[in-house]
């Protein structure tokens, strides 16, 4: 079942959600335990009932929101509902080829400023594709470069927030 299949079951009758799994521990503050009901269905995810304000910093919250931004990391399987965290995948060529390029130029003149960078990242062209007007600019690999590489392609990681990484949640689903 797709995410957006889920959100449209949820808006149309009652889905109880209970917490099993969270970042690798089953044990859980007191508002995360117990079977939760969802009662709104958002853009960025779900609101959960808080079963208690246990612990709470705001005794008066009465939800929790269930963040699921990309459909990618989200996974039902059964009746168990799987959360993942966003993560790294292998560059594809043409930002391996703006990575190399960058890394040449670093290597001639060690003292470039941030401003050369932003331009250089800015303003690549990709030998292997043609112009064809738009903006292309690969300005987030500043930011969203790891500097780790995959064994299996040979090329940079770079972090994306739509690629399934690490399993985040798990979730038994009682409709």
């Amino acid at each position: 079942m797709t995410l957006n299949e889920f959100k449209k079951l949820a808006q149309e009758r009652s889905v109880t959600l209970e917490l099993f799994w969270r970042f690798g521990k089953t044990e859980f503050d007191p508002w995360l335990r117990g079977p939760r009901r969802i009662l709104a269905v958002r853009s960025y995810g779900f609101d959960l009932e808080l079963p208690t304000t246990e612990g709470l910093r705001d005794p008066t919250q009465k939800t929790s929101a269930l963040r699921v931004e990309y459909a990618s990391l989200f996974d039902l399987s059964g009746d168990i509902l799987s959360i993942y965290k966003s993560g790294s995948r292998p560059a594809t060529e043409d930002e391996q080829e703006a990575l190399d390029g960058w890394d040449a130029k670093v290597a001639q003149d060690p003292d470039v400023t941030v401003w050369a960078q932003k331009n250089y990242f800015r303003t690549f062209v990709s030998a292997k594709k043609k112009p064809d007007g738009r903006r292309r600019g690969y300005e987030y690999l500043i930011k969203d470069r790891r500097g780790e590489i995959d064994p299996e392609t040979g090329r940079e990681l770079i972090f994306d927030r739509s690629f399934r990484g690490d399993l985040a949640l798990q979730y038994r689903v009682i409709t």
